[in-house]
């Protein structure tokens, strides 16, 4: 497959090339006088009159608040920015970045933590890096040359948390496919738009993005921070937005959510097909799946913790290797809604503040030979942390 070929064959599957003038051409549309509701004023709108919008026409897409108690909404792409950009693109991520402009810094042990492990929301922290510092996050430029490996890597390096900070202080949209557009779903997609450096905000969970995108095949669920919205496309004759309601989204019976798990499936054969490469497995999240993730005690010793959705676990050795025994009577372990703290002997092993509250009633140890095993009952079932820590 030549390069023009593997282009237009994810133009066709919903893929979005994005040139530099798209981008000043939709910045002029959305700063004009004349210019259409915003997505923040439409927001608002549905929290004051808890109805529709209103006062726009265009394509139809989803709010989905964090919040379980508020509704999930439907509100509109306006017309005349449709009109204006279009027809052809996925107009939403445009549109929408503005709402993500909250003004909130970033956590910086959660930068470093990611950078580290190159791996931001799911995606490559290098492509990150370096769109970040083109400010044209999410987007495929038109023409761009591909940087080497070595390139790449200076460029995280250099990526400071402040420098992120300026270069998504307008917003910045992460696009996260549902379900791409293919041949076997009438060449129409389901996308996720979010904050891009949410987690990095410290957001809240979206718990009810993570089931949507959980129903569509995704195991393990992502985790979203933050409200998000959900739009579709169609592919055909070209990449442009189509209507899709809260009902679309909340009714699991929808053929477009039950055909998700197996049209993702196909779409990452054809994927590995067209690039050339082999297939990536989503990665966990930290502490899940079996899988113990280590931290550092207050005495420089090193713990053990795993989670799952509805709890977490620390396992602390409290004496090294040797014959002494652990005597119960010298253990203490306080639980307090965001916080334990281990002291062995009177020396503390652990102060740790949590990521999130536990349930202090839910909240056990237990002594396995030299090592004390904490159990810990989230309060938020179906929460998953990123971090065992929270981050200052």
């Amino acid at each position: 497959m030549t390069p023009t070929e593997r282009e237009q064959w994810l133009r066709d599957h919903g893929v979005q090339i994005e040139s530099s003038a798209d981008r000043r051409k939709a910045e002029s549309a959305l700063s004009g006088t004349d210019r259409p509701l915003s997505v923040v004023e439409q927001v608002q709108r549905l929290s004051i009159l808890d109805a529709a919008a209103g006062g726009e026409n265009g394509v139809k897409f989803v709010y989905l608040p964090h919040d379980t108690s508020k509704k999930i909404q439907t509100v509109c792409l306006p017309s005349r920015l449709v009109k204006a950009l279009g027809p052809a693109g996925d107009i939403i991520p445009t549109y929408v970045k503005s709402f993500f402009a909250d003004g909130r810094s970033i956590d910086e042990k959660i930068f470093k933590d990611q950078a580290a492990k190159q791996n931001l929301l799911g995606g490559d922290m290098e492509k990150f890096a370096a769109n970040a510092k083109e400010g044209k996050l999410a987007t495929v430029s038109e023409g761009e040359p591909a940087a080497t490996a070595k390139e790449e890597e200076k460029k995280t390096t250099t990526l400071s948390s402040s420098s992120l900070m300026n270069a998504t202080a307008g917003g910045s949209t992460e696009t996260f496919p549902l379900v791409r557009p293919s041949k076997t779903n009438k060449n129409e997609g389901v996308y996720i738009y979010l904050d891009e450096v949410g987690m990095l905000k410290h957001l809240p969970l979206n718990t009810r993005a993570s089931q949507l995108a959980q129903q569509c095949g995704y195991h393990p669920a992502p985790n979203f921070y933050g409200d998000v919205f959900v739009g579709r496309v169609s592919s055909k004759p070209m990449l442009h937005n189509i209507d899709i309601e809260s009902g679309d989204i909340m009714d699991t019976t929808k053929e477009w959510i039950v055909r998700a798990p197996h049209e993702n499936v196909l779409w990452q054969q054809a994927i590995n097909e067209a690039t050339g490469r082999s297939g990536e497995t989503q990665p966990n999240h930290a502490g899940t799946e079996g899988v113990a993730a280590e931290a550092t005690g207050n005495d420089g010793c090193s713990y053990t913790w795993l989670q799952n959705e509805e709890e977490v676990e620390l396992t602390v050795p409290l004496i090294d290797d040797g014959d002494e025994t652990v005597n119960k009577r010298l253990i203490k372990v306080n639980f307090l809604h965001q916080k334990v703290v281990v002291k062995y002997n009177n020396e503390c092993k652990v102060e740790v503040e949590l990521y999130s509250k536990i349930d202090v009633d839910g909240c056990t140890w237990t002594l396995d030979k030299k090592n004390l095993v904490i159990t810990c009952e989230k309060a938020r079932d179906g929460e998953i942390w990123p971090r065992l820590e929270l981050s200052g």
